[in-house]
């Protein structure tokens, strides 16, 4: 890789991960409001942006046996950061607001966002398209798991009797749309339809919009104030992301995947951060916010400065 490459992808990099974090922070220091503009725009990126870029990357791919093993992993990559920090919450704190916010900002990993645009930056469509493959559960897991575990966590502190969960609400709403994508793909390929090369410079626009989409709100939501006091549990859930994970997939994955590609997309997304979705949920179900931001805050930076640099050059 030549020096104009690695320039190219550095400033990708930065324009496209860490710019619109700045960008957003800063709007949250003007009077206005831009909730709504955020929740359009993310509304826009789940049903339109990403079944597309899902579609179109899936389509285009060369089937291999390795790829069976990709949803999988995608199940692991949550189970094992989740499990970690489950088992260490227990240890840590009596409240159920602090352990369920612990818990589940282990559980959740910005795969979608800073790991479809990680695998792009890096190994380009192909990287784009296994991602998906590896989250093809990740919609189910995080409504189907982690938020009603969020509830529970709520209503254990409120001492309520539980709670019921609907299957209809999980399986069918909007958040399942790139699935959708990711059938109409899977389809398209296997009937060898001809893919139009002309729609190429298009799908690289979606990427870097889906980025800043979904990346500006999470920028406008950090409060350093507050979060402050909870730097020690983010270092713990970031090792946890960032070192530990990481290693586990590496022993693992070595055995069962033989595709470089699909293997070091494997450790690029074991490696993911904090999920702004696990910030979301303890807005929505009323646990520890602001642990949850820090862990948030944290792991990204380490992520952005220290881990994707060293993917990178591997």
């Amino acid at each position: 890789m030549n020096s104009m490459d690695i320039a190219a992808k550095f400033t990708t990099l930065f324009v496209d991960m860490i710019l619109p974090l700045l960008v957003g922070y800063g709007l949250r220091r003007i009077a206005w409001s831009f909730e709504k503009v955020f929740y359009w725009a993310i509304t826009i990126g789940i049903v339109v942006l990403f079944p597309t870029m899902t579609a179109f990357s899936i389509w285009g791919l060369v089937p291999v046996f390795d790829l069976v093993w990709l949803p999988v992993f995608g199940v692991l990559l949550h189970l094992i950061p989740g499990g970690l920090a489950l088992l260490w919450s227990r240890r840590k704190y009596d409240s159920s607001l602090d352990y369920g916010s612990y818990a589940i900002s282990g559980f959740l990993s910005n795969h979608v966002t800073l790991g479809s645009l990680s695998a792009y930056i890096l190994f380009g469509e192909t990287g784009y398209a296994y991602t998906q493959m590896a989250l093809l559960f990740n919609s189910l897991l995080m409504f189907g798991f982690a938020y009603p575990l969020a509830q529970y966590y709520r209503n254990q502190y409120d001492h309520g009797t539980g709670m019921k969960i609907n299957f209809r609400q999980i399986l069918f709403n909007r958040n399942q749309m790139p699935l959708v994508g990711m059938i109409i793909g899977i389809w398209l390929n296997w009937q060898g339809v001809p893919r139009p090369a002309s729609f190429l410079p298009l799908f690289d626009l979606m990427i870097h919009f889906a980025a800043w989409t979904f990346l500006l709100p999470v920028g406008y939501s950090m409060d350093f104030t507050e979060v402050r006091h909870y730097w020690r549990d983010a270092v713990d859930i970031t090792l946890i992301k960032c070192v530990i994970t990481p290693l586990l997939t590496f022993v693992v994955a070595g055995y069962l995947i033989s595709d470089q590609v699909a293997f070091r997309t494997l450790i690029l997304l074991a490696a993911q951060p904090t999920a702004v979705n696990a910030v979301i949920a303890m807005k929505l179900f009323g646990l520890n916010l602001h642990l949850s931001v820090a862990a948030f805050v944290l792991s990204t930076a380490v992520y952005l400065s220290l881990v994707f640099p060293a993917l990178f050059l591997w």
